[in-house]
């Protein structure tokens, strides 16, 4: 595919925490974009949404890195930036199907990962920009195989306490940032450890729940992981 010469090439905005990759791929898109104009660039969403305030020309789709180095959650990156009323690509290399479904859920209408050509990058910003959703064959394919994947759908205060006690935070600690009893706490995570459990996904010990929490991105992975 060549570069695309219509005047009216879309507004871009990166979220990457890795400034080379950031720069990487504003100048590749620009290759298949030539009109490319008024690109933001940014390592975080709150970034993004602070610069959001100035309405003048906001930007057509984001790309956004769903594994960010400030231990944000993606879905909530996600919604976020939809809720401020943007279009998000996700721009990534974590094939996570939790994470990627929790995302798509949010408002995300694309996916392309950072290992495919400038051309497929261009191709769904097109797509995404004109409301149009975006999946490459390869991704497709990869989500169809996951579609067995069962992601549960917590309460809010089931997820805060969810977070927290995975973390290796102890109840009672739990229930104090939380403001509620040890006993509450306790029925918040008995709830989310059945709901694992339905989903044939079993989190019966501290550490299920923290890797079930990490594979449908309530908690960012390990450092190095």
């Amino acid at each position: 595919m060549g570069p695309v010469t219509d005047t009216a090439a879309p507004r871009v905005a990166v979220v990457d925490d890795h400034p080379a990759i950031r720069l990487g791929t504003l100048e590749g898109l620009r290759q298949h974009l030539p009109q490319l104009s008024g690109a933001i660039s940014v390592s975080t969403v709150p970034e993004l949404l602070t610069l959001l305030r100035d309405p003048a020309e906001p930007p057509d789709v984001v790309l956004l890195d769903v594994s960010l180095a400030d231990g944000s959650v993606p879905a909530e990156n996600t919604r976020r930036l939809t809720d401020a009323g943007v279009r998000v690509l996700l721009y990534t290399q974590d094939s996570r199907p939790g994470v990627v479904s929790q995302c798509f859920r949010a408002g995300a209408l694309g996916l392309v990962g950072k290992h495919e050509g400038m051309e497929v990058l261009a191709e769904a910003v097109r797509a995404v920009s004109s409301g149009e959703p975006y999946l490459s064959a390869q991704w497709a394919a990869a989500l169809d195989a996951d579609s067995g994947w069962a992601v549960p759908q917590l309460a809010p205060r089931e997820l805060e306490a969810l977070r927290l006690y995975a973390t290796g935070i102890a109840v009672k600690s739990v229930a104090r940032r939380m403001q509620i009893s040890p006993e509450t706490v306790r029925e918040y995570l008995l709830r989310v450890r059945r709901k694992y459990e339905q989903a044939g996904r079993p989190a019966a010990t501290k550490s299920d729940l923290y890797f079930r929490a990490v594979e449908d991105g309530h908690l960012p992975p390990a450092p190095g992981a």
